[in-house]
C-alpha cells in the first residue's frame, strides 16, 4: 500500500511540474532524500507525508474501510458506482438564478 502512496505522489509532483530539488527545497529536504522516498528506500515518517501531500495540493483523509468503494468510485468517476446528488459544475445559469432569489 505504501508503494501506491509514494506513486501516487511522484506522479503528482511530476504533473506539477516539480522536480524532486524543488519539491525537496520546499520541504527544507534535500533532492537525494525525495529521491530515495520515490524510490521506497525510506519508510516515510507521517509528518513528513502529511507535508509533501500538502505541498502538492493533495489532502489525505481516513475513510471507514466499508465506504472505500463508493469513495474510489466517486474519485474515479466510475458511471456504474454511486454518484454525488449534486455537483457544483451541474449548476446552469437558470438554476443560479433560482438560488440567488
Amino acid at each position: 500500500m505504501m508503494d501506491d502512496i509514494v506513486k501516487k505522489l511522484q506522479a503528482v509532483r511530476k504533473a506539477k511540474g516539480l522536480t524532486q530539488g524543488a519539491l525537496g527545497a520546499k520541504m527544507g529536504l534535500p533532492q537525494s532524500h525525495i529521491s530515495q522516498i520515490e524510490a521506497g528506500k525510506v519508510d516515510m515518517r507521517l509528518s513528513s507525508f502529511l507535508e509533501m501531500a500538502r505541498f502538492l495540493d493533495l489532502e489525505p483523509v481516513l475513510v471507514p474501510r466499508a465506504l472505500t468503494p463508493a469513495v474510489r468510485s466517486l474519485l474515479s468517476g466510475d458511471e456504474g458506482g454511486p454518484q454525488p446528488a449534486w455537483r457544483p459544475d451541474d449548476m446552469d445559469d437558470e438554476d443560479e438564478k433560482e438560488e440567488l432569489s
